[in-house]
């Protein structure tokens, strides 16, 4: 039996499809739908119309009869990542009182509960009045149906609403009145981009710089490595090209620091101390913030340099230390003391350094990469091979190189081994080209450099001979996770590539070193530390963790995170809020009237054949006049107000 079904949504083709009741939700998607528009994930389907059922990406596999009695409309609406489930319910409220008519006093209830979410101006029980209020008995089928949406969305989506209620922060950019710019909203760190931008075109630039540094000690690092979630969200980006935020940052950060004369001051000492266990970007970062706010900070790192996994992971073409050595030293110059060369668990116990210290904070990150395959020494981990190579000074790699991988981290393998000298060097990754979590402009400039991708694949067989690699043999992945989203790769062991290879570097994923934890320091069973996610509070009181700890991510994740965790400290410890020096007048002066007129103007980029034999740095600073051209594009959207 076939049925008229109107497919709308983050599809790629939308309109009316004559659809068999008995395909599932996942095959109308594929096959009527033509899949998600960007190659983006399923977040949330709607069948029936405004009020009808709804369900997360773990439904896909029923069957379209399983609703088709209870369609009120022949509708089904598929919604990707950046659906708010809060804002979602405000539609359908909305829809109940405008579109039906129906506005009794419960009804009202439900709507002001929602608009004050959605607000910011809600309080920690409304979240609970919300459940409560949709569970009392409903008068009208509209209401009772009304009543499941939001069970359902507040049961399946609770930490979005929580964090619209705790943090005034919808991270999807859809509440516009809990953020006052998309790019402010789409940074995990929340630095005011139009603001910095506005001061840079208006030749402030150290004013500028100052202004990052309020949430984000490590601009200039940040300058050179951010996975930029501020640009995809560039409002200058629906209509043509987004700012180049990234540049601009770095412009800035270069332009003021190249003096040495970039001063902060801090409050007077609190007679608190604080120790930071790890140096990497969160341990940095809150050091930072616990300093000028008056607190004694102690950082104990591990290795010989400081920076974490920006400085043994990140390569030197990308990311010279001298850059992030210039940040660290700001962080020194207001009293933090960093010990290197000091490994917690073995040169001093973590139990020490809580019976010492006022609070601690972790922020160990995850230096441990994922293995498998036979123990040869030709078989390595990404992690270690980028780290040899920038600390050590590695300087040798077989001819034939395959590294099994699809992120950044497995492009900078890639792209280190055509510097130590590869005649060949291919990437495998289950995900596809397209569809690999790298970022674009590692992938193409990775292809530049004569990196050759083998996508679709994943491994079936290493082979070794005299305790030698050999060769490996790879299998086409036809899928990489159930309908739960959980992984689970499914193969086609007919479809197999092999190559004889020298080297093969893994890249596929890492893990924390919780050997030096107290056992009263609780994990769960995937191995990360259990914190509260709004306090970032351990399972042991005074105890914090940031950063990749308890959940891998980009550097500016763990930036943004550690300043949540040095407010908790801030306040543990019983002081009023985090110190931040007085504000910076943003300029509100007319746009500038050759805005819509300006190009885009992209980093410079040396070409392929002058660094692929070296490990120089590749990007170069935008120069004065194409700094202040770029930043004149900005179309300032911070100009909005909350309440407009």
């Amino acid at each position: 039996m076939n049925k008229n079904i109107n497919i709308f949504g983050d599809v790629n083709n939308i309109g009316e499809s004559n659809v068999c009741i008995n395909k599932t939700i996942k095959e109308i998607l594929n096959e009527y739908a033509g899949g998600m528009t960007g190659y983006k994930n399923v977040k949330l389907v709607q069948i029936g119309g405004p009020l009808g059922e709804v369900f997360k990406a773990n439904n896909l596999n029923y069957k379209l009869s399983k609703y088709a009695d209870s369609m009120v409309t022949d509708t089904i609406v598929f919604f990707n990542d950046l659906m708010c489930p809060v804002d979602f319910i405000r539609f359908c409220t909305r829809y109940v009182i405008r579109e039906l008519g129906i506005r009794n006093d419960h009804v009202e209830k439900i709507n002001i509960l929602i608009e004050n979410i959605t607000s910011g101006l809600a309080n920690e029980g409304d979240f609970e009045k919300l459940r409560e209020t949709a569970s009392e008995k409903a008068d009208t089928y509209a209401e009772n149906e009304l009543h499941k949406i939001i069970l359902y969305m507040a049961d399946n989506f609770k930490n979005e609403f929580i964090d619209h209620i705790i943090n005034k922060k919808c991270k999807t950019g859809i509440c516009r009145k809990l953020f006052v710019a998309q790019c402010i909203n789409g940074c995990p760190a929340e630095v005011n981009v139009p603001g910095y931008i506005a001061l840079m075109a208006d030749d402030r630039i150290k004013d500028a710089y100052s202004l990052m540094r309020k949430n984000n000690p490590l601009p200039f690092v940040c300058g050179m490595v951010c996975s930029r979630p501020c640009e995809d969200r560039c409002r200058r980006g629906e209509i043509e090209k987004t700012v180049g935020v990234r540049a601009l940052k770095r412009y800035a950060s270069d332009r003021a620091l190249k003096t040495g004369e970039y001063k902060e001051d801090r409050l007077e000492s609190k007679g608190k101390k604080v120790a930071i266990v790890g140096g990497g970007p969160a341990g940095l970062s809150a050091a930072y913030f616990l300093s000028k706010t008056g607190y004694e900070v102690i950082i104990y790192e591990a290795n010989e340099v400081i920076g974490g996994m920006l400085a043994l992971g990140i390569p030197e073409y990308r990311l010279p230390q001298a850059v992030i050595d210039k940040e660290v030293e700001l962080v020194k110059n207001l009293g933090v003391e960093i010990i290197t060369n000091t490994r917690v668990g073995k040169d001093v116990t973590l139990k020490e350094l809580r019976n010492k210290f006022d609070s601690v904070l972790l922020s160990t990150g995850t230096h441990i990469g994922n293995k498998f395959g036979p123990d040869v020494k030709e078989i390595e981990t990404a992690i270690d091979l980028l780290r040899e190579v920038k600390v050590e000074g590695r300087k040798e790699i077989g001819e034939n190189v395959l590294v099994i991988g699809g992120g950044d981290v497995a492009m900078d393998a890639a792209r280190t081994s055509v510097r130590l000298g590869a005649k060949n060097v291919i990437v495998a990754s289950l995900e596809t080209f397209e569809t690999m979590p790298a970022s674009d402009e590692e992938k193409y400039e990775a292809l530049e450099e004569g990196v050759e991708f083998v996508s679709g694949y994943g491994t079936k067989d290493i082979h070794e001979e005299g305790g030698k690699l050999k060769e490996i043999t790879l299998k086409k992945c036809i899928s990489i996770v159930d309908d739960k989203g959980i992984f689970s790769p499914i193969y086609d062991n007919e479809d197999l590539k092999k190559f004889e290879i020298d080297s093969l570097i893994l890249a596929i994923g890492q893990r924390p070193d919780n050997s030096y934890l107290d056992e009263d320091i609780e994990i769960n069973e995937r191995g990360w530390i259990k914190i509260n996610s709004f306090t970032f509070e351990t399972s042991v009181e005074g105890v914090f963790a940031a950063g990749d700890i308890y959940r891998p991510g980009v550097a500016v994740k763990a930036i943004a995170e550690a300043k949540k965790a040095a407010q908790s400290i801030d306040r543990y410890l019983g002081g009023t809020g985090l110190y931040t020096e007085k504000e910076i007048e943003i300029p509100q002066g007319q746009l500038h009237y050759d805005l819509w007129f300006e190009e885009k103007i992209n980093e410079k980029i040396i070409n392929v054949a002058e660094r692929v034999s070296n490990f120089k740095e590749i990007t170069l600073t935008m120069s004065d006049i194409d700094a202040k051209c770029e930043a004149k594009r900005c179309l300032r959207c911070d100009r909005n107000t909350r309440s407009s």
